[in-house]
């Protein structure tokens, strides 16, 4: 039996054992820039977020190098008016008592 079996091989037509493949296209993509999305917050909204988590003023304006009149200013915090030095009023000494 081993004869016809090699009888219908050799009647076969020859197939190709190799081919060759069409070659690939990669379609570049950028890269993302970040991992996520980034949100920068103005001065402003810096000082009230930090306000809400409870920092205090002079700790907020260390923490973004800015004076503590304009945390204030931010927050809407009113400075309260100091009280301005007396105006001297001059004394006469009576020199007859």
């Amino acid at each position: 039996m081993s004869d016809s079996i090699s009888g219908i091989y050799s009647a076969l037509p020859a197939v190709a054992t190799s081919f060759t493949l069409p070659p690939t296209y990669q379609v570049s993509q950028p890269a993302p820039e970040s991992s996520g999305d980034t949100v920068t917050l103005s001065q402003s909204a810096q000082v009230s977020q930090l306000s809400e988590l409870g920092e205090s003023a002079s700790i907020i304006a260390q923490s973004l190098g800015i004076p503590v009149t304009t945390v204030d200013l931010d927050l809407g915090i009113v400075a309260a008016q100091t009280a301005s030095s007396p105006t001297p009023v001059p004394v006469i000494l009576d020199k007859s008592a």
